[in-house]
């Protein structure tokens, strides 16, 4: 496959690239406590830069030491003495042929180590901030407004010292500048509130104190919400308008998302949103400008990002996760091997829930050695073994291409579809990021040449085989009803519901955690499906789920016609449809086809105990460990590949 526009070089200001692909900002969380910049962040920004892409914009980077820093492990450029470990991560991107920019902001309202002072537009606090230490914002005042962008235009110049090719002040996404351009976060009286003049009054001075401190060829980029999503937010019209004062002021370039914090589903926008949401946004400001525009948002595959600079929408385009999830991302789509890029799977997972929002430094549900680049090589075995990896789902097929590159004979036992439980997505839109890792995994499996055996394997025959090691990756039983189901009735497990042979009427789907949210939403882009979730909690998604799932979701069922009924336990499935118990008494929901989504059980050790007995090696991974997400398949099958 070809995606020759995105490898077209590109210009903004007087700087050239080498293409037309940008590393957006991710935060890393790997800097120093003071702000300095680590061995792991240099070597996490090396390595982006040594995938190919043509720009890279770090993580947001704090411009004072009052109240902008707003997490962990941030990076700072407030003083002098964060220069030089600047000045070193740059000289280390451009040894690898990219251009690097630094981004600046001011946490504002979103400071997330929940430490006073926190400092806002006004006293608008975001709940999920405040609960962490009941802290509420304070309103800055007009001479700490001076402070700030004072703050800016001396950051910039910093970044103008450390060498890097541009710079960025982050008015979007929640903080501080963004909110002043809110509506919804501003409610202030004076010349910085009420009209948009006033609420874009500090942004237009701090472009204006930036572009008056350093030099006219160093570029400026700003980075804008086209909206926050919120009712009573920014209207898209402003922005355009923005856009247009921006470049009347000397900027060079804009760099379009959108959302903020709480409303994380557009602005890091999850597997049930669509890709691409924020092209509407920038499409109706790109007209209006000269200087080029950069589309960000959910641009995870190369054929949307090709299609969005080789339509016009965009002159760049800016991709965060995706190169968390490949660092090679663009190298190999300029090669052409779209299937060999590890896709990301915009679950949440890995990067947030597990990373950032638990104080660490951000990671990847499909890439185990983000941001812990070099700790974990995959380095060829000092002794050939042959080794039998038993199931082909998403642990079984990481472990065999591991294990294949590490220089072992392998053969991978399946009787099913090479994909495991994850073939569910196979033709589903609302699943599109599942499915292409699907035909990544199988993919990288079938170009190694591993020799796949359709069948059950059992302990007498891989013991008889002579095999050295055994992956066992046979997942998790699916959880059995407890209730019971007549015969007669058309019933299909959750994980058999595929978009190839799709349902009709109405479907009833038993259970209201993860499998019976999504199986819910595949049944509704059906069509002809008239689909009620059951669930006898009070709420969906009662357990372990990643925050942005369990917040955001319910939401998007609603949205595509999904009923939801919760507080409501299934007794019997009977030829009249399905039985509940609820607080009014006993209810029937008539129902053409039921389908379970009651979760898995914790799988046997049998075939691993019957193994070790043998003197067999033994690594048991992904849900045949125990029932997990798609993270722990792909993490313990890497793992356990690597010391085999």
């Amino acid at each position: 496959m070809s995606f020759d526009a995105l490898f077209q070089p590109g210009r903004i200001g007087p700087v050239e690239f080498r293409n037309r692909v940008v590393k957006s900002p991710n935060s890393s969380a790997t800097a120093n406590m003071d702000g300095t910049i680590s061995q792991r962040t240099v070597d996490h920004y090396r390595r982006l830069g040594e995938g190919g892409v043509g720009l890279i914009m770090t993580e947001y980077t704090y411009i004072d030491d009052d109240a902008s820093k707003a997490i962990h492990n941030q990076p700072g450029m407030s003083r002098h003495e964060h220069i030089a470990g600047w000045g070193w991560l740059v000289d280390e991107v451009h040894a690898t042929g990219a251009k690097i920019g630094l981004q600046l902001a001011h946490g504002g309202r979103q400071k997330f180590l929940g430490t006073a002072p926190i400092k806002s537009a006004t006293d608008s606090s975001w709940d999920y901030v405040e609960a962490v230490a009941g802290v509420i914002p304070q309103p800055v005042t007009v001479a700490e407004i001076d402070d700030i962008v004072t703050a800016f235009a001396q950051a910039a110049l910093r970044a103008w010292k450390a060498r890097f090719d541009l710079v960025e002040v982050h008015a979007g996404h929640g903080y501080l500048i963004t909110n002043f351009l809110s509506p919804h976060t501003n409610s202030r009286t004076d010349d910085y509130g009420g009209s948009f003049e006033n609420r874009s009054r500090i942004l237009i001075r701090i472009v204006d104190a930036i572009r008056a401190t350093v030099p006219r060829d160093f570029p400026l980029s700003v980075r804008v919400s086209v909206t926050d999503y919120e009712p009573d937010g920014i209207p898209i019209e402003e922005t355009v308008e923005l856009c247009r004062m921006l470049e009347a002021h000397g900027v060079d370039v804009i760099h379009a998302s959108g959302g903020h914090h709480a409303t994380m589903e557009w602005e890091v926008s999850p597997w049930f949103n669509t890709r691409a949401p924020h092209r509407w946004g920038w499409e109706k400001f790109r007209p209006e400008l000269s200087i080029p525009v950069i589309g960000s948002g959910s641009l995870v595959s190369p054929e949307v990002a090709n299609d969005v600079i080789a339509s016009g929408s965009a002159d760049f385009v800016s991709l965060g996760r995706a190169m968390l999830a490949d660092p090679d991302w663009a190298r190999k789509a300029q090669a052409g091997r779209a299937l060999e890029i590890v896709p990301c799977i915009r679950c949440n997972d890995g990067c947030l829930h597990r990373g950032v929002d638990k104080g660490r430094s951000v990671g990847c549900t499909v890439n185990p050695s983000v941001t812990e680049e070099g700790r974990f090589p995959i380095t060829v075995a000092g002794t050939r073994k042959s080794v039998a990896v038993v199931g082909a789902g998403p642990a079984g097929l990481r472990s065999a291409a591991v294990l294949s590159d590490r220089g072992h004979e392998v053969r991978l036992f399946e009787p099913g579809e090479l994909g495991g439980l994850l073939t569910h997505a196979l033709g589903s839109t609302v699943k599109q990021d599942i499915a292409a890792l699907v035909d990544h995994l199988v993919h990288e499996v079938r170009r190694r040449d591993i020799a796949v055996v359709p069948a059950r394997a059992t302990a007498a025959e891989l013991v008889a085989s002579g095999v050295d090691s055994v992956v066992l990756a046979t997942g998790a039983p699916l959880r059995e009803p407890d209730f019971p189901i007549a015969a007669d009735v058309p019933m299909i497990p959750a994980a058999q519901v595929r978009a190839d042979a799709p349902l009709h009427g109405r479907i009833v789907v038993i259970g209201g955690g993860m499998q019976g949210c999504e199986t819910s939403l595949r049944i509704a882009e059906m069509g002809d499906a008239e689909v009620t979730v059951v669930e006898q909690q009070d709420s969906l998604l009662t357990g372990d789920e990643v925050v942005y799932d369990a917040m955001k979701l319910p939401q998007f069922m609603r949205q595509a016609g999904v009923r939801i009924r919760t507080g409501a336990r299934v007794s019997e499935v009977t030829a009249e449809g399905v039985s509940l118990l609820t607080a009014d008494g006993v209810e029937v929901l008539p129902a053409d086809t039921v389908v379970p989504a009651l979760g898995r059980t914790p799988a046997s050790n049998e075939l691993a105990d019957e193994l070790r007995s043998a003197g067999i090696d033994v690594h048991v991974v992904g849900s045949a460990l125990r029932p997990g997400r798609v993270y722990d398949a792909i993490h313990t099958a890497f793992f356990a590949a690597r010391i085999i």
